[in-house]
């Protein structure tokens, strides 16, 4: 079988847990001896080979383009895409990314070319117009999307409360204006309805993931729960204790992977003797460069940025516990899995199926607020 897999987010252009599992499951596909390429964007027309896979781009949606943004208009690449699709013959393609750049549009061309139709959700946003799972950015949904309190979480993104968010959110419903505004609820329930149409087979990370697109009507049938470790078996986990000295962070540096929280819990914990190494990929500039001055005087704090593969690996050697303190709902997250694969105990907030690792023996401590994690930090030994 010819697969394309679809991902506005690829190597060597970008680098993150998406990127990783597309990866993975090129070469996975591969050794069941299916022809494999990655479409993705990037320079118009350009053709690459990385790792021996044929990658071909299309432009990104940079554009401020309402309707595009909003998913009411395809992005222009959209009949470079079809082209690639219908020069190359492929009999799926795989989807990994619902963005500007890759909208239902693609997927709808894709399926009128009578391709095979897969799709994978990896974020929380799939669903989500807050993005994250979190209302009014601050306690887990149950996911569920409606009108009224969906339009007024999202516009609690302005920094409004939610009293203030919800009387805006009933105005705007109210008057239909603005139109946007007014319809990015209805939008996003539209897209996902398209999507469980198009689509043959869905595929998701997690419970709480199937959980929420079934209440959102999903077709129960087309669904799977798949596994982030497709080129691994599950690690032995081998009882060597340690002594903890180097506390580690692994992912982006954007707020709803929570760094800030990790920071404040162990400034909090006020424990010398520990070091916290920061190993992230530089997303969000502002947020990071907050996060840079608060910790500018504590010595027992390093920062690494942008790390390759083999620094990775290599930083993997240097900590000898992982924390994930992510603010919002994960479908991995690989960083999880990385730590298991080298022996290294973890600690975690408690959103997602985190409980589900524990529950199978795997080192990994669940708390559920920053004052719980100082503590945990806190006893380390």
């Amino acid at each position: 079988m010819k697969i394309a897999l679809v991902t506005a987010y690829f190597y060597p252009i970008s680098s993150g847990g998406t990127e990783k599992y597309v990866l993975s499951l090129a070469k996975s596909l591969i050794k069941k001896e299916h022809e494999v390429h990655i479409i993705t964007t990037g320079t118009k027309n350009q053709m690459i080979t990385y790792e021996d896979l044929i990658v071909h781009y299309v432009n990104d949606e940079l554009s401020k383009d309402l309707k595009v943004l909003s998913s009411k208009k395809a992005s222009d690449n959209l009949d470079d895409f079809t082209r690639i699709l219908a020069e190359n013959n492929y009999d799926l393609a795989h989807f990994h990314t619902l963005t500007p750049a890759f909208s239902i549009f693609h997927i709808s061309a894709a399926k009128s070319l009578n391709l095979k139709i897969h799709f994978t959700a990896h974020v929380p946003s799939m669903t989500c117009i807050h993005g994250d799972l979190m209302q009014y950015g601050k306690y887990a949904c149950d996911g569920l999307i409606q009108k009224q309190r969906c339009t007024a979480c999202y516009i609690s993104k302005k920094g409004l409360n939610k009293p203030i968010s919800n009387i805006i959110a009933k105005t705007v419903n109210i008057l239909n204006y603005p139109f946007s505004t007014a319809t990015v609820v209805d939008t996003k329930i539209e897209n996902l309805l398209e999507l469980n149409n198009l689509c043959d087979k869905i595929f998701l990370f997690t419970n709480w993931q199937k959980e929420i697109f079934i209440l959102n009507g999903f077709n129960p049938e087309k669904i799977s729960i798949t596994s982030q470790l497709l080129d691994k078996e599950i690690f032995p986990q081998t009882s060597v204790r340690k002594e903890i000295k180097n506390i580690g962070f692994v992912g982006r540096i954007s707020h709803e992977k929570g760094l800030h929280i990790l920071i404040e819990a162990f400034k909090l914990a006020n424990r010398k003797d520990l070091q916290l190494h920061i190993a992230g990929i530089l997303n969000d500039k502002k947020y990071f460069k907050k996060l840079k001055s608060k910790t500018e005087r504590d010595t027992n704090v390093q920062w690494y940025l942008n790390l390759s593969k083999s620094e990775i690996s290599e930083f993997y050697q240097t900590i000898d516990i992982l924390i994930i303190p992510s603010i919002t709902y994960e479908t991995g997250p690989f960083v999880l899995f990385e730590a298991f694969e080298n022996n290294i105990p973890v600690i975690a907030h408690n959103l997602g199926d985190m409980e589900i690792w524990k529950n199978k023996g795997f080192k990994i401590k669940i708390y559920d607020s920053t004052l719980n994690l100082k503590n945990c930090i806190q006893i380390l030994s």
